[in-house]
């Protein structure tokens, strides 16, 4: 108990207890003299006294105890209130209705605040999930579908001069709508490996590098180098290096038109690098609408980790992106 409430009691207690022994004075017609002469009486008085003295001080003890129980329930139900969105039970301490106000505000304003950021999340998923579909939509048309457009045209031609056709042409037709048909399988190989990308799924950052390697080889004609040199990382930053590094992977299939891509992966003491390089067509970046997404996703996993990105490309020079990241002791 506080000593604010410790000293009160004992004001109060005392106060009491002086007019209850100011009234027995009065009304039993007793003076101190009569109690200092007569000692048997004296002791019976003081008896008195501390019996009713302990008595009023364990009274006053259990109803501050019931105030305190009585204010704790009510706040209880006050705060179950906030909780369930009802409202607040009036508190005799002006003090405590304030708080509690104060509170439910206080929480009606986050409740509003996270929908808001919630649906927001939600809208921007849509948009992305949107976009996604346009993309998948765009490049199946783009490959796929004008690459199986041109094998039925060549095969519709063959079929209508077939009988005039030499044995050599149409060897040579054929290989032709074999040559569009590998290119059409590969491309379509190339569109879910960006459609169903590799987790890390407890692998180290080496390890899940080598396995997107791996994919790249077997699903692309590219030539892939994958240089390392990496000890022991912080989870996150596995995970959004990781990351990074399927959506360069996605651009360069997408768009660079390469044959060959760079990995680095360098550790230093206060610093990860990550350096991606194509020998592909490039682009030039202040105009890099199609890639604007994957280059907005890049950098802001970069900028979670407090690191820094550098692209160097232009027009039929490829395309180099450099990441530097701290590491903290």
């Amino acid at each position: 108990m506080k000593r604010k409430y410790l000293f009160l009691l004992f004001f109060y207690s005392s106060l009491v207890l002086g007019m209850i022994v100011y009234y027995l004075f009065t009304l039993f017609d007793i003076s101190w003299q009569q109690l200092i002469v007569d000692f048997n009486r004296l002791q019976r008085f003081i008896f008195f006294i501390l019996t009713l003295s302990f008595g009023l001080m364990l009274f006053l003890v259990i109803l501050i105890k019931l105030i305190e129980f009585t204010t704790t329930i009510s706040i209880q139900r006050n705060l179950k209130a906030i909780i369930e969105g009802k409202d607040l039970q009036k508190l005799p301490q002006e003090e405590l209705n304030s708080d509690l106000k104060r509170i439910s505000e206080k929480l009606t304003s986050l409740t509003e605040s996270l929908q808001k950021s919630e649906n927001q999340e939600l809208h921007r998923e849509e948009e992305i999930v949107e976009k996604e579909r346009n993309r998948i939509a765009r490049d199946l048309h783009d490959t796929v579908s004008q690459e199986l457009f041109a094998a039925n045209l060549i095969l519709s031609g063959v079929e209508g001069q077939i009988e005039e056709l030499q044995t050599e042409q149409l060897k040579s037709q054929i290989r032709g709508v074999s040559d569009i048909l590998e290119t059409a399988q590969k491309d379509l190989r190339v569109l879910l490996l960006h459609l169903r990308p590799t987790e890390l799924e407890g692998r180290s950052l080496v390890a899940g590098f080598q396995v997107l390697v791996n994919e790249l080889r077997d699903k692309s004609n590219m030539e892939v180098v994958f240089e390392h040199q990496v000890q022991s990382l912080p989870k996150q930053i596995e995970e959004h290096i990781f990351r990074i590094a399927q959506e360069i992977i996605s651009n360069t299939l997408r768009h660079a038109k390469a044959n060959r891509l760079d990995i680095f992966l360098i550790q230093r003491q206060h610093e990860l690098q990550l350096k991606m390089t194509d020998n592909g067509v490039g682009f030039n970046v202040e105009q890099a609408t199609e890639m604007s997404y994957g280059l907005k996703n890049i950098k802001d996993r970069v900028l979670d980790m407090a690191g820094s990105v550098k692209i160097l490309t232009a027009p039929k020079k490829g395309v180099a992106i450099d990441i530097r990241v701290p590491l903290l002791d």
